[in-house]
């Protein structure tokens, strides 16, 4: 059976999962290791789960036994990983695309409503026992017919313009990629067009 380093705590599920198909080492207090924590730890191991918080940088590669032959990181990207430095020996670094695509997509829409609906004022209003009625109290802005401007139409800006098309909104974006999720504008068009612009995504609540 293969030996794993786990560097972090997962979640149960997880762990429990890696415990029946590796011999595996966990991390149970979730303890930050040191790059030499992590060089010490990996002895007699066949792989290295990592997290963005271990740099796995030349120095920490070289150093790794020669027993490692996989580096598997816990994040979408491999910006912690000299990968060429792993490659040079012989280390197959892996990653999680795409695995948070969704959720993103889902708390930029999440922000996006609870900006346009002032969901933060009206939650402290009924915690403070302050709520009334009134035809305008804390009204905020309807997303149906507001536009929705996103500057670079990747795999989360093209989530997050599924979403907001569902909810009435017309998509405007800037990217070259040639996706069809709205009508393709200049950036300088898209920017003029938004009151402000979160992040990635702008919208234009007049």
């Amino acid at each position: 059976m293969k030996k794993i380093l786990v560097t972090r705590k997962l979640i149960r599920e997880s762990e429990e999962k890696a415990l029946k198909m590796f011999n595996t080492k966990l991390n149970t207090n979730d303890e930050l290791y040191s790059q030499s924590r992590v060089i010490e730890m990996s002895e007699g191991c066949d792989a290295i789960l990592t997290s963005l918080t271990e740099k796995m940088d030349e120095e920490t590669i070289n150093k790794l036994p020669d027993s490692i032959k996989v580096i598997s990181n816990f994040a979408v990207g491999f910006g912690n990983i000299d990968v060429e430095a792993a490659k040079k020996r012989g280390i197959t670094v892996t990653n999680t695309p795409e695995v948070l695509s969704d959720a993103t997509a889902e708390i930029g829409i999440l922000l996006i409503l609870g900006a346009c609906r002032r969901a933060s004022e009206g939650i402290e209003s009924a915690k403070e026992g302050g709520w009334k009625w009134s035809a305008d109290y804390l009204i905020g802005k309807q997303l149906t017919g507001s536009r929705l401007g996103i500057l670079g139409m990747g795999r989360i800006g093209q989530k997050i313009a599924k979403i907001a098309k569902s909810l009435g909104m017309v998509i405007h974006y800037h990217n070259g990629s040639g996706a069809s999720a709205g009508k393709l504008r200049p950036m300088s068009s898209v920017v003029t067009r938004c009151t402000s612009i979160p992040g990635s995504c702008a919208v234009q609540l007049a």
